[in-house]
């Protein structure tokens, strides 16, 4: 009998353990219960601010993408364009030399659709071929030529694929141009002097000064695009051009002119 009460005491006890083993155990399982739904919480309230990011980047991506465009941009260049051109009066063409300065005026953010608006101001001289002809003091036939300087401030519209979504063709902007001009000829013809005297070598230069206008269309190839890492930060501020123009004197003489440019930005 005294066996069976010491042994039915023995399992009291043990269920007492186990129960206080359980409730132990209990207790554990509530405190990480507790530490996992915080840090659902902490997760959740994590999660909020990078889904906000994730919507941002596009915007943000955008505006680097504007702000190195805006970097590329090159408001104002120095330039210089040579190449063959016509003469006025009839005389032989020549080679044509000029240096300009151009500088960016109205842009899209001003309204310009599809590219911006530049103002020019360039200075050059057609160098005349030599030309046989009596149009000279003399009235007899002598070897004269022709030199015409120009003065022409120019607005000029720029096409910028870029701003119509084409941003692989932004190193090519096609332009036209119009403006004033004016006009200074120098025509060389012999003097009227006797031969074998001093001064039988002189020549005449008769001067002429004439306004007008002019037009014309070219285009300008950005060398960005060319990737040379030892020169890329001067390709970044270097471009060609192409440029067809027509000069209108106000005495109703007209001449073209055909030209090669380069140019550097800043």
């Amino acid at each position: 009998m005294r066996a069976l009460e010491a042994r039915l005491d023995a399992l009291e006890k043990q269920n007492q353990a186990l129960a206080d083993q359980n409730r132990a155990m209990q207790s554990q399982l509530s405190g990480e219960k507790a530490e996992i739904d915080a840090l659902k919480q902490q997760m959740q309230g994590t999660a909020q601010p990078v889904a906000a990011l994730q919507q941002e980047v596009p915007k943000i991506q955008k505006q680097v993408a504007d702000i190195e465009q805006k970097q590329s941009d090159l408001p104002f260049e120095v330039g210089f364009r040579t190449g063959w051109a016509e003469s006025p009066y009839d005389m032989p063409g020549g080679f044509f030399y000029s240096a300009y300065l151009n500088h960016r005026l109205l842009t899209t953010e001003d309204g310009i659709p599809g590219g911006f608006i530049s103002g020019e101001l360039m200075a050059g001289v057609v160098l005349g071929n030599h030309a046989t002809t009596a149009a000279n003091l003399t009235g007899y036939p002598y070897s004269s030529w022709l030199d015409t300087v120009e003065i022409q401030p120019t607005v000029q519209y720029h096409l910028d694929p870029a701003t119509l979504g084409h941003t692989e063709l932004a190193w090519f902007k096609p332009y036209v141009l119009a403006g004033p001009g004016m006009w200074i000829t120098l025509l060389s013809t012999p003097a009227v002097v006797k031969a074998s005297i001093p001064g039988e070598r002189y020549r005449h230069y008769t001067a002429d000064f004439q306004g007008g206008g002019e037009f014309g269309l070219g285009t300008e190839i950005s060398l960005a695009a060319l990737k040379v890492p030892g020169i890329q930060r001067i390709l970044d501020k270097s471009m060609i051009g192409a440029e067809w123009r027509y000069n209108q004197l106000g005495n109703g003489e007209g001449f073209q002119q055909y030209t090669g440019s380069i140019s550097f930005g800043w």
